[in-house]
This record gives structure tokens, C-alpha cells and sequence, in this order.
């Protein structure tokens, strides 16, 4: 994704595709289940069993298919071990905190660790320590994705503040939107979910405009035009925030609200990610 002038050794624009859109998608999800599932458990209600299994059965899963996003978006897959491990002192281990690219992969892995335990061994482990441990893991996967664009050059990127809080509360709200789905409409988990993603909806509705304000003439690229305007107004705004939140207000179907949310989610990560790039990079580059 980054490159430098050979020249000056300063940043390139990134160019940025279908790969890393899935990857904050799925990240931003698999990073929300793990959140929600930490909180139902820390409630410690018995009635919420259900939710944080099949939660934690999704995390899993999830993590590792971002990991293959990730590799496969590398270009030489191989490598990928150089960002875990010093090549030239192996097996010694490879952190640089001041590096967006260094910290993720430490995020994914440790992320990985926790979901790789709560899949293959479900309530082996219940210390509120492990559960604590599995609720910032999940935060910190769900809003690194939008902290890490804001370390490039791109503007509307770079001074997006907020984009970290954006995803991750979108993060948040696709999972409530897959739980609700998956679980029987007549559990009393359900009304827990549903007074989150209301809560959830509401606040990123508040913080997509605090951003949107405090990128002025910068943001006009994620909400105007033919196409990204359209795709904005419709599928981020009307199917991402309006229909959950409408669901809560009049006799909206549940399920259908919950399609749109995860529609939404995946919108808005497109629109974010390559209205700033395009015509630069085509709307198919993986």
C-alpha cells in the first residue's frame, strides 16, 4: 500500500483497494462481536450465553480472513513474516510502535491470539481479566483501521480526527446488526442488542458529522458528486444509520434494518476509502 519516491524518499499517495475495504469491513466487525461479546459477559447474565458464543464463533473465523486479505495485499504473500519477525536475527520479534503498518499487524496478532482461545476452547477461561483483555482487543482492531488512514498523506485522510471513533462505533454496529440477526427474535438478549445499536447508531451518526464538519471543504469528496454522493446519501446515511435507528421509531422489520446496517458499514468504508483516490485508482483496484 505505501511506497516512496525513490528520488525524495518521501510518501507516495497509497493506493488502496477492494483488499484493505474488506479487511476495515471484517476487521471492524470481527473487532465489534469481540466487544459486544465481552460486555454481555461482564453483565454476567446466563440469558446471554448464547450471543457471546456465537459471537466468539465469528471472531475467529473473521480474523482469519483479514489475515489473508492482508497478505494476499502485500504483493510478495511470502514476506509476511518480516512484519513479525527481524529477517536478518530470527526468531526475534519486529515492534516499531511509531509505525501505523508495525502496530496493526501486533493489534491483528494478539487479536488473533485471543479469538483462537475463545473459538477452540469456549469457557475455559472466564476471569473478568481475559474477558477485559478480549474487549480492548476488539477495540483497539475495530478503530485502528480508520487511525491508521489518517497517517497518510492523502488530506481528507490525514485530518479526518475522528475516523478512528467513526469506525469503530460503525465496527460496533454492524455486530449488533449480525447478532440480531442470528438470534431468535423472541430472546431477551434481542432488546439488550437492540438499545445498543440504538445507542451505537445514534452517537456514530453524531460523530460522522463532527468529522464531516471539521474536514469543511476536505469532506465535500466523501458526501458530494454523482457517484460517491449518491452512494453516501443512500447507503451510508439512509441504509447505515437511518433505517436502524428507524426500526426503533416506527414499525420498521428488524432483520431488514439489520441487512441495510451491515450494507451501510460496508459503504461507508468504500466511500472513505476511495472517493479521496478516485479517478487515481480505478473503483475495482484490489
Amino acid at each position: 500500500m505505501f511506497t516512496a519516491n525513490p528520488g525524495s524518499g518521501v510518501a507516495l499517495a497509497p493506493h488502496i483497494g477492494w483488499y484493505i475495504i474488506l479487511y476495515f469491513f471484517l476487521g471492524g466487525l470481527a473487532g465489534g462481536l469481540m466487544m459486544i461479546a465481552a460486555m454481555l459477559r461482564l453483565v454476567g447474565d446466563p440469558k446471554d450465553h448464547d450471543a457471546v458464543r456465537i459471537a466468539h464463533r465469528l471472531a475467529f473465523p473473521l480474523i482469519v480472513v483479514c489475515t489473508l486479505l492482508l497478505i494476499i495485499d502485500l504483493g510478495t504473500p511470502i514476506r509476511f513474516w518480516h512484519m513479525v519477525f527481524k529477517s536478518e536475527r530470527f526468531p526475534a520479534l519486529l515492534l516499531k510502535p511509531w509505525s501505523p503498518i508495525s502496530l496493526g499487524v501486533w493489534i491483528l496478532t494478539i487479536y488473533a491470539g485471543v479469538a483462537f482461545v475463545d473459538y477452540f476452547f469456549p469457557d475455559r477461561i472466564r476471569h473478568r481479566a481475559w474477558t477485559i483483555l478480549g474487549g480492548l482487543t476488539g477495540l483497539a482492531l475495530a478503530g485502528y483501521t480508520g487511525v491508521f488512514l489518517t497517517a497518510t498523506s492523502i488530506a481528507p485522510w490525514h485530518n479526518a480526527r475522528l475516523l478512528g471513533a467513526l469506525f469503530l462505533l460503525s465496527g460496533m454496529s454492524s455486530a449488533y446488526a449480525l447478532l440480531i440477526l442470528l438470534l431468535p427474535a423472541d430472546v431477551t438478549t434481542q432488546r439488550k442488542l437492540a438499545t445498543g445499536d440504538f445507542w451505537t447508531v445514534s452517537i456514530e451518526a453524531l460523530v460522522l458529522v463532527l468529522m464531516l464538519i471539521g474536514l469543511g471543504s476536505l469532506g465535500r469528496v466523501f458526501w458530494s458528486g454523482w457517484l460517491f454522493g449518491v452512494i453516501f446519501w443512500i447507503g451510508v446515511v439512509g441504509l447505515g444509520l437511518l433505517a436502524p435507528l428507524a426500526r426503533h421509531w416506527f414499525s420498521f422489520d428488524r432483520r431488514r434494518a439489520a441487512w441495510f446496517a451491515l450494507a451501510g458499514g460496508l459503504l461507508l468504508r468504500f466511500v472513505i476509502i476511495m472517493s479521496p483516490q478516485y479517478p487515481r485508482v480505478p473503483l475495482w483496484h484490489l
